[in-house]
This record gives structure tokens, sequence and C-alpha cells, in this order.
């Protein structure tokens, strides 16, 4: 993204006027102005998420029962472990569900502050990734929530020795909220290659350089962000993350030679 303030640009004669190599919206704007324009987006998205939040505490009772019937296939009590941990589990239930609800609003908010910044080729590649990206993001929520977590839960939960789980239902379902988002972000991968390349940031033979390390980082990750000792799932998340990874280089190739046509042909 190119930086829409007016700060070392050559041409421009004060503030709030086009600036004549930017980008064709592109305004000289003080810092303050800058800031303003921030804060009123994120305004907008807070108004947003909390107006989400307080519709969906209504119905965060049914929503945490129903989810926590669907993880543990079998009798699992919930237990909380003290006074205020049922609200904070219905208040993060609400928050996320108000998230992925108010997610394209939140993408369209943060984009209209960019957009000023930004080229026409580059708005026309945002138009099309990000609502694509939005779906790639449900699918891998989707694959961990409905495929993924029950079965790993079923494991934790077996009896061994007469032995009966006690689980605390704002821990577990924090546990389960990270395990869904690493999914969704692991699906973003191969559209953020997709950019990236296409705009000349990256190339396939920086992802295959990198890979080893970007897996290293995402085994330690998910090591913190699960409560699995058993290291089971995160090597579930690392393998979606290898296939992510590995689909973007390929696509990272095919971008590069769009690219590298487009330029020859004009």
């Amino acid at each position: 993204m190119k930086d829409s303030g007016g700060e070392g640009k050559q041409g421009s004669k004060g503030a709030n006027t086009a600036s004549t190599y930017g980008p064709p919206e592109d305004i000289d704007m003080e810092l303050t102005e800058h800031i303003a324009e921030l804060r009123k987006r994120l305004t907008r998205i807070i108004v947003a998420l909390v107006a989400g939040l307080i519709v969906l505490f209504n119905f965060s009772d049914t929503l945490i029962k129903e989810l926590w019937n669907y993880l543990f296939r079998t009798n699992v009590p919930m237990v909380a472990f003290s006074p205020t941990e049922w609200i904070m589990a219905r208040l993060a239930v609400s928050f996320v569900l108000s998230f992925c609800i108010l997610y394209p609003y939140i993408v369209y908010e943060l984009y209209l502050f960019a957009k000023p910044g930004l080229y026409e080729h580059e708005r026309k590649f945002l138009k099309l990734f990000l609502p694509f990206s939005y779906v790639l993001f449900l699918t891998g929520a989707a694959l961990a929530l409905f495929v993924v977590l029950p079965r790993i839960y079923e494991l934790f939960v077996r009896g061994y020795l007469g032995a009966r789980p006690f689980l605390s239902v704002k821990r577990t379902l924090y546990s389960a909220f990270k395990v869904i988002l690493a999914f969704g972000l692991a699906f973003q991968i191969p559209v953020l290659a997709a950019i990236a390349a296409r705009l000349g940031l990256i190339n396939a033979k920086w992802l295959k350089e990198k890979r080893l390390i970007v897996y290293i980082i995402v085994f330690l990750l998910a090591t913190n962000v699960t409560l699995d000792f058993t290291g089971f799932s995160q090597l579930v998340v690392l393998a979606v993350v290898v296939v992510m990874y590995e689909i973007s280089i390929q696509i990272a190739k095919v971008m590069e030679r769009e690219r590298i046509e487009e330029e020859f042909g004009h």
C-alpha cells in the first residue's frame, strides 16, 4: 500500500491537493487527518461489533450448549471454576460470532481507509481476492469446527480407568476458538501469496527458501495456541499450513508468469 501522506512527494502544492505521480485519488494529508480518518473507521467497526455482541449475547446460552454437545458427543459436563467464568464464555462466543458475521464490513471499512493510497490495479486485485479470502477463511474454520475438533475432543475425553473429565467451559471454548482461527488463517495463505506475487512483492523462489522457517514457527505457535499435550492437534494444524503453503508456491509461479507476460505485452 502506498502512503497517502504528502511528505516526500514531488509536485505537491500543499495539503489536500492531488498527487501528480501517486494513485488517482491520493491527496496530501496531515498526520492528524490520517489519524482522524482511521479513528472514524475504527469507531464504526467497534460500534458494529458491540451491537452484534449485544444481539448475540441473548442467544449465547443456547449457542454454547449446542456447540458443547457437538464437540463432545458423549455426556461431558460443563464446569465453571469461578463466578464470572460463564459470563466470560458467553461474551467470548458472542464476540467471535459477531466478528465472523461482520468480517466483510470490517474489511470494507479498512479498504475505504486505504483506498486513496492504492493504484487502480491494486484496487482491482483487492476487490477480487478479499471476498474469496473470506470464503476460504470460513472454509478453514468450518473444517476445524465440523471435522477436526470433534475428533480431537472425543479422543481426549475417553474414560481411562474410570476417570471422568471435568472441563472448564471457558478454557475449552477458548482453545476451540484458537484452533478454528488457526485453520481459518492457514486458508488465507494462498490468497495472500497470490496478491503479493501478482504485485511483485514476493516470488516462488522466496517462498521456497522460507518454507522451513515458516513450518517451524507455525509448529511453535500451534504448541502455545492449543492445549493438546500429545502434539496431535499441533501436527494437524501444521499439516494444513504445509498443504496451503505448497499450494501458494504453485500459485505464485502462475502469478509471476502472468505479471511478466503483462509487462512484456505492454
